[in-house]
């Protein structure tokens, strides 16, 4: 963070959609302890039922080993993913996978339009929805899905543009400071002429 900057909220994704991965795992794991205890021994009835029920263990292990697996990957993907608004910028993290994570920061000066939306019945009952951040020049988009609240923290990026904006304005009204010896007639320009100082100057 810059001297003087502040941050002001950290946006984390909504637990519905990690609920959904949660419930998708345990169903599958249902469903295959049904295949195998229950359905194999009624197709195959001459078959030697503990033969079954072994090789049905052991690929109920496995199958169970690699879906935990899945979960815990999806589990610090998902929840790795979030947002870090300040008084000056907006800083998107993007957890790709476990071992890809990237970050992008845009200034509050660069953002130009703010969208909250929520689509679908699930989407207003548990309160989330996706929120979208479209800068300035490049036309490029931020997008947050799963977001909680997403009009609460639109709001809350809109009322941080706005107060960044007049402290600019008010920085821009008070003038600018340059360091002793700089010509502020050629700062602006790229040129910065300093006082050499003269043998008496250095006498003194």
């Amino acid at each position: 963070m810059q001297s003087g900057e502040r941050n002001i909220c950290e946006i984390k994704r909504h637990p519905f959609g990690m609920v959904t991965m949660y419930l998708s795992a345990g169903f599958m794991l249902v469903v295959l302890a049904l295949i195998i205890f229950v359905v194999a021994p009624i197709v195959f009835p001459n078959a030697d039922k503990n033969q079954i029920f072994s090789y049905g263990a052991l690929a109920f292990l496995i199958f169970g080993a690699l879906t935990l697996a899945f979960v815990f990957i999806s589990h610090i993907v998902y929840w790795g993913n979030r947002w870090v608004l300040t008084s000056d910028s907006l800083t998107q993290v993007q957890q790709r996978s476990l071992f890809d994570k990237q970050n992008s920061q845009l200034s509050l000066g660069n953002l130009e339009d703010v969208t909250a939306s929520q689509d679908g019945i699930l989407a207003h009952m548990f309160g989330f929805g996706t929120l979208r951040v479209e800068t300035a020049g490049e036309r490029s988009k931020f997008m947050f899905p799963f977001c909680p609240n997403p009009n609460y923290y639109a709001q809350q990026i809109l009322n941080a543009r706005e107060q960044f904006e007049q402290k600019i304005e008010s920085n821009e009204g008070t003038g600018r400071a340059y360091p002793t010896g700089v010509n502020a007639d050629t700062a602006d320009s790229g040129a910065v002429s300093f006082q050499v100082p003269t043998d008496d100057d250095i006498k003194r």
